[in-house]
């Protein structure tokens, strides 16, 4: 019995210890990534996109610092925009977790420069921006996007929440010890 309630203390520990360093992708309605179709509405209709390139993108929670590697365009492997390119934010936060179906809309949190305005592509630079406390509970309930706008689609052409990528790790841990509790559970 002592063991079984080790064994079970040990594994609630580790699924409940965060990680120093979270893996983030680009959601939307439309899929992963940048894009077009993630947008609520367009003024003209486009194929571009974008997204995560180099390192992608990941938070440190020891210091609350946003990590952004994000390029557009056919010269980061995405498609181009309608027009060039205006603004580009990071919004929130939503009201509700990953935007209620990653349809919400909010108010711009950050504002994201670019490497360039090109039709044919950039990156967001610089690359990280540092979270309030709460902003980082609001990043880690999704309810952040990030939004690039243009010319032709001054309200947005493109976007993708953040969320979280399962950090493999903890989870592979996580099913270790619930294993080893499963087997110890057969044996008494």
């Amino acid at each position: 019995m002592k063991n079984l309630l080790l064994t079970l203390s040990f594994s609630l520990l580790a699924s409940a210890a965060p990680a120093a360093i979270i893996s983030f992708d680009l959601i939307g309605t439309a899929g992963s990534g940048l894009l077009s179709g993630n947008e609520p509405s367009l003024n003209v209709a486009t194929n571009a996109s974008g997204g995560e390139i180099g390192a992608g993108i990941f938070f440190d929670n020891a210091i609350n610092l946003l990590t952004i590697n994000v390029g557009w365009g056919s010269s980061q492997g995405f498609n181009d925009l309608s027009s060039a390119a205006s603004a580009s934010h990071i919004h929130g936060p939503t009201a509700a977790n990953n935007g209620s179906g990653f349809t919400q809309i909010a108010g711009t949190a950050f504002t994201l420069t670019r490497s360039s305005n090109a039709v044919t592509g950039g990156i967001f630079s610089p690359n990280t921006v540092t979270l309030s406390a709460s902003q980082a509970t609001d990043l880690l309930n999704g309810k952040f996007y990030i939004n690039l706008h243009t010319g032709s689609n001054g309200g947005g052409e493109m976007r993708g929440f953040l969320v979280q990528v399962p950090e493999p790790t903890s989870a592979l841990f996580g099913m270790v010890a619930m294993g080893a509790l499963a087997l110890r559970r057969r044996r008494a």
